[in-house]
């Protein structure tokens, strides 16, 4: 009687079983969301490196008398930023008596653990943007870091702020003041840029908080019945919302970003997730890997972003 052994089939867990494999690593990479994707220019290449340059733009119209020749104007040079996306990997072995013994229990788990590694690793690596933002030892094209009072506008010494004068928490008093400097935003022949934040981006600790502030229909800081501003038209017109990362370290730690077009974090994408799985011939063990390659960082003087590490 012809009988079915396991022994016919050596390769059942890598060339057949690939596919099931990679749905549950994918699975696992759904479990939890890219939580940085709102706050990013998500973009791609096919290129080692990939270099942002910004130019200056031009001055305003001179008043010209008549039959008089045009006043003719250039450029400044803005800042140069190289981003290199770099390569991640992780992987498991799990060998042929473990799968043997229990087919579906560990692989399962590790492969659906590789799948959420993944995601975790590039929610926390976006979020030290924010998280290092107020560091001195990350510094951007300027010279500073991604928040600070002493940014320089583009080929000019003149200097700008996009972060508080004085740190303080998330309240009324400061969120007005750090939206006024926000509308103050400047190019580098200090030609205002009109920019309107369109998120606050906070932590958990703070979510509450910032409701409040934003969404109370009368003023959260009086008992005298005082209108909300923040409920303005203008506020709504920009389609303002309320951003809670769970990646922030600093609980109250608070962020203002213009809408993508107005801001330059880039997450930038060169090779993406990829699985190989394969059994090691000396041990029978089953070997799974997975790489990918981005870089994430930000290309100009932090126009467009504002933060506040707290009080």
């Amino acid at each position: 009687m012809a009988v079915v052994l396991r022994t016919l089939f050596p390769d059942w867990m890598t060339t057949a079983a690939l596919p099931w494999l990679e749905e549950v690593i994918d699975q696992g990479r759904k479990v939890r969301p890219e939580e940085f994707r709102p706050f990013f220019r998500m973009e791609s290449t096919d290129k080692p490196y990939v270099q942002y340059t910004s130019m200056g733009t031009l001055g305003t119209f001179v008043e010209t008398d008549e039959n008089t020749d045009v006043t003719f104007d250039s450029p400044n040079q803005g800042y140069d930023k190289t981003l290199t996306p770099l390569q991640y990997s992780l992987g498991f072995s799990v060998s042929r008596i473990a799968l043997d013994d229990d087919k579906i229990g560990p692989l399962k788990n590790l492969a659906s653990h590789l799948g959420r590694s993944y995601t975790e690793s590039r929610n926390i690596l976006a979020a030290d943007i924010f998280n290092n933002g107020f560091n001195s030892s990350f510094t951007g094209a300027d010279g500073v870091e991604l928040f600070s009072t002493a940014h320089l506008l583009d080929g000019s010494s003149a200097t700008f702020n996009n972060e508080l004068d004085t740190a303080a928490d998330l309240t009324i008093s400061s969120l007005r003041t750090a939206l006024i400097d926000f509308r103050d935003f400047r190019d580098g022949r200090s030609k205002r840029l009109n920019l309107r934040p369109n998120k606050i981006i906070v932590s958990p600790t703070e979510e509450w908080n910032a409701r409040e502030i934003l969404k109370s229909e009368l003023r959260a800081d009086t008992g005298n019945n005082a209108i909300n501003a923040f409920q303005g038209d203008e506020m709504n017109a920009a389609g303002f919302g309320i951003y809670v990362w769970n990646y922030l370290t600093d609980p109250d730690a608070w962020f203002l970003q213009a809408p993508e077009e107005d801001h330059y974090l880039i997450f930038l994408e060169r090779e993406p997730f990829n699985v190989v799985s394969d059994v090691n011939f000396r041990n029978r063990a089953l070997e799974t890997a997975a790489w990918a390659r981005f870089d994430v960082d930000w290309a100009n003087n932090g126009i467009g972003v504002f933060g506040s590490p707290g009080a």
